[in-house]
């Protein structure tokens, strides 16, 4: 598995029209920014709980977010 990109770089890939995604695999789930890369699951946290960021899509489960994005 490929090293995460740490919260700095996230905001960043976010500000340029990214996503943070959550993806469930048999293992657990883990986020990504897409695109960008994987995060830890503590600076996934931190994003979602940014004043900036809206849920995007609550994808295939209604009112469960799957997805965040800075608003504009």
């Amino acid at each position: 598995m490929t090293k995460p990109i740490g919260l700095k770089k996230s905001v960043s890939y976010l500000e340029r029209g990214s996503r943070l995604m959550v993806m469930h695999a048999p293992e657990g789930k883990h986020f990504y920014i897409v695109p960008g890369g994987r995060v830890e699951h503590d600076t996934a946290q931190k994003i979602i709980q940014r004043e900036d960021v809206i849920e995007f899509d609550d994808g295939l489960f209604p009112g469960v977010p799957q997805s965040w994005r800075i608003s504009r």
